[in-house]
């Protein structure tokens, strides 16, 4: 069993934009409420080092592998979020036209324990992710 948490966002924008922003990892800390730092190298089997900052927890630095992306169409990372515990979080964009994308933003949350540890804090992470596809649409179509 899993628990999924997700927040999707129809934007003005094409997903050449919106993937400019997210791929941009140094500025997330200008957007991105729930990973305030992000960096490393963004390929197959590349590593990502983050801090998550939610609500309510003391922030978390996390290591991060990615399994899987596609410019302007999706990127994914793993986290082990402890011994019984795992993550996997994803950005999906799917171009409605030439200058809008529906985006998609969430955690899938697996493992005896990531299962309870996600439920007690789904309505955070739902903010968060909601604060995020806000400020990225707001980039996006002001760019």
């Amino acid at each position: 069993m899993s628990i999924r948490i997700e927040h999707r966002i129809g934007v003005a924008a094409s997903a050449e934009t919106i993937w400019g922003i997210i791929a941009d990892l140094e500025r997330w800390g200008d957007w991105n409420p729930l990973h305030p730092e992000a960096s490393g190298h963004i390929a197959i089997g590349g590593r990502l080092a983050l801090a998550e900052a939610l609500d309510g927890d003391a922030v978390r630095r996390l290591e991060a592998t990615i399994p899987d992306w596609t410019p302007e169409i999706q990127l994914v990372w793993n986290v082990r979020r402890g011994f019984l515990s795992r993550s996997t979080r994803y950005f999906e964009l799917e171009p409605l036209t030439d200058h809008s994308t529906l985006l998609a933003n969430g955690e899938i949350f697996d493992g005896l324990l990531g299962e309870d540890w996600a439920a007690k804090r789904r309505a955070p992470f739902r903010a968060a992710f909601e604060a995020i596809n806000e400020a990225i649409k707001v980039r996006a179509e002001s760019a």
